[in-house]
Parts: C-alpha cells; sequence; structure tokens
C-alpha cells in the first residue's frame, strides 16, 4: 500500500502555506510572502478554515495586516514565505488568490480604476447596441418570409387523362 505524504498547513490555488497559528501567537518570517486570515467555518473544505484577507509582507510591502476593526480573537493566520520575489511578483499572486477565494473581507476583490470601470461599461454598452441591430435585422428577416408571396399561374387539381381534350373555364 502506497504512503502519501501529506504536508502541513492550507492550499489556496497552488500554493501552500505555513499551518495556522493564533493571531497573537504569529510572527512573520524574515522574507516576503503572502499572509491569509482564517476563520474556523464548517462550509469550507477540505479544511474548515474560511480565508477572509490575503495580504502581502516583506520588503517594499507594508508589514502591517490591515484588518477590520471587528476582527475576533479566534482568527487564525498563515504564511507563504516567498525568499527572492518582488513586490510586485507578491502584489500578483495576492491579487490572483482575492480573485479567487473572493474573502469576506475583501469583497470588493479587483475592481480597478474608474477608467478601467468606465472602458468596460462602453464596451457592454456597444455590444448591447451591436445584439440590439442584429435582432431588428433578424425581425425585418422574419417579416419578409412571412409576407404573401407571388403565385404562378396553378395547374387544374385531379386526375386528367392525356387523351382528353383540355378543358377551358369559359365552358365551352
Amino acid at each position: 500500500m502506497p504512503s502519501y505524504i501529506i504536508p502541513p498547513g492550507v492550499r489556496f490555488n497552488d500554493s501552500l502555506f505555513s499551518e495556522p497559528v493564533q493571531m497573537s501567537a504569529w510572527c512573520p518570517p524574515t522574507c516576503g510572502g503572502i499572509a491569509v486570515v482564517l476563520a474556523r467555518s464548517p462550509q469550507w473544505g477540505p479544511k474548515p478554515l474560511q480565508p477572509l484577507y490575503f495580504g502581502e509582507f516583506g520588503n517594499d510591502a507594508d508589514c502591517r495586516l490591515n484588518l477590520p476593526s471587528n476582527a475576533g480573537r479566534d482568527l487564525l493566520v498563515a504564511a507563504l514565505p516567498m525568499p527572492y520575489t518582488t513586490a510586485s511578483q507578491r502584489r500578483a499572486l495576492c491579487n490572483e488568490l482575492i480573485a479567487a477565494h473572493n474573502p469576506a473581507w475583501q469583497s470588493h476583490g479587483i475592481i480597478g480604476s474608474e477608467a478601467v470601470l468606465r472602458r468596460k461599461v462602453e464596451e457592454l454598452e456597444a455590444r448591447q447596441q451591436e445584439q440590439g441591430r442584429e435582432i431588428l435585422s433578424l425581425l425585418t428577416y422574419l417579416g419578409k418570409i412571412f409576407e404573401p408571396q407571388t403565385l404562378g399561374p396553378r395547374k387544374p387539381i385531379g386526375f386528367l387523362s392525356e387523351l382528353a381534350p383540355p378543358v377551358t373555364e369559359s365552358g365551352s
């Protein structure tokens, strides 16, 4: 029977964070990295820990965790040490984790600047106008299908032998 070694810690995406410790006992590593604040939640699995906040620490980063004032005492913290990384690399991974897990204290996610939002709204409006034009085009095409069509001369209904003279409508 094969034995598997399961490393201790908490996994978010492809990142293996350290085993969670009480927030009051947590001390950040000497290198840069990402920290996650966790709360116990039975809805989360395989470990019942829900991420509440992702933040980076280390060189060129603010080492304080910007937590809300109503943060409870039973919170846990896990760290992902990332030695030899730049602040932009850590920030990119942190933003990816925020987007993937939508932590409660960062529920706004990564919205972006006002210019990015304006561009997205303009793209949606342009797409809506294009779809409106396509719908009108389809409706006009359907209208043409249901218009009365001109019919050519009709053949008489019934069996006519080829030997019989053709019958005219004048009755002669």
